[in-house]
């Protein structure tokens, strides 16, 4: 099941996502809540941007999934920005790939990934974050 919400409630849920996470500092929770604090200001962007007032009038793709270069691509963001949303590299296993769109999972369940690639993922959260916040003006 989807919970549909509308586009205040996903901004209150970006800024409360990331001030937790401030809060928290580092550390795999702190990374879970700037993901979805970076998936609420996308959607809310994309909400914004279409004029729509609920996640119930995205598209099946858009709403109930956790992709988040899906939607950095449909809000056209810098392709310096999209091109840096990629896999991280498990560290028990060098060869298994955790995509971005999963990472929340890896954080939620304490899947360890390489410590260079989560880095780079927490970067790029940041940096989507603060893209939100510049658009959506909050």
């Amino acid at each position: 099941m989807t919970i549909d919400v509308g586009r205040n409630q996903l901004r209150a849920s970006l800024s409360r996502h990331q001030a937790a996470a401030a809060v928290l500092d580092s550390g795999a929770s702190a990374a879970l809540l700037l993901f979805y604090g970076a998936e609420c200001g996308l959607k809310s962007s994309l909400l914004e941007r279409h004029g729509l007032r609920s996640t119930s009038q995205l598209p099946e793709h858009l709403r109930a999934h956790h992709d988040l270069k899906l939607l950095a691509k449909e809000l056209r963001l810098p392709r310096s920005l999209c091109d840096q949303i990629h896999s991280c590299t498990s560290q028990q296993d060098r060869r298994q790939r955790v995509e971005f769109r999963d990472l929340h999972q890896a954080w939620r369940y304490g899947h360890s990934l390489r410590k260079e690639h989560e880095e780079q993922a927490l970067v790029v959260l940041h940096d989507l974050l603060d893209w939100c916040r510049q658009e959506l003006r909050v």
